[in-house]
């Protein structure tokens, strides 16, 4: 195991915990004023499929952020993965929907619901940084999914959400790490193209 992957090994396991105790302490999770910011730097009337995630453990809840979603008309899928597979394909699905637990034990879109290319991606994350990288769970199924994208020439816009205590100064990065275009936080946004 290289040095790099041991640093970031170590780094999720503090950055879980540190997670765990802002979601004990946080009284707010989505502010609707920074998501009007993000449309200033975003043409949502450009957009209808859009991913996000349905938040597990102690993950900033997306709640709010699904509703608003749904509430600017526009198609909602979430991420599924398929047995084998190394990336990530999402499905479209209403917030009323079942969801059915899928590998780690994330919640996905039942079977039959209609797989569709989203235009913008909200991403979970352990911890960020302010050159736009984050640290995930460490299978990277959300690099492998937007490098696939990048090399099939589809534009979309890959965001972040996480709290605003999540953000570190330098998050340790491979060559296969994928740059957010922005991070979305209860307190601010963060641009980063």
């Amino acid at each position: 195991m290289n040095e790099l992957v041991s640093q970031k090994i170590i780094l999720r396991k503090i950055l879980t915990h540190k997670r765990d105790l802002i979601k004990k302490n946080s009284s707010i999770e989505f502010n609707a004023e920074v998501f009007e910011e993000l449309k200033k730097y975003i043409n949502f009337e450009k957009i209808q499929n859009v991913a996000s995630f349905i938040s597990i453990r102690s993950e900033i809840s997306t709640n709010h952020l699904n509703n608003k979603i749904m509430e600017l008309k526009k198609t909602l899928s979430f991420p599924v993965i398929k047995k084998k597979s190394k990336d990530l394909i999402f499905k479209r699905a209403k917030l009323n929907n079942t969801f059915k637990l899928g590998k780690f034990n994330i919640p996905e879109p039942p079977n039959e619901n209609k797989e569709i290319i989203p235009q913008l991606f909200f991403v979970p994350c352990l911890g960020f940084d302010l050159n736009g990288y984050r640290i995930g769970y460490g299978g990277g199924f959300y690099d492998k999914t937007f490098a696939k994208f990048k090399k099939l020439n589809l534009e979309f816009y890959a965001v972040g959400f996480a709290f605003d205590d999540q953000k570190q100064i330098k998050i340790p990065r491979e060559s296969f790490d994928y740059k957010l275009d922005f991070v979305l936080t209860e307190k601010q946004l963060y641009k980063f193209s």
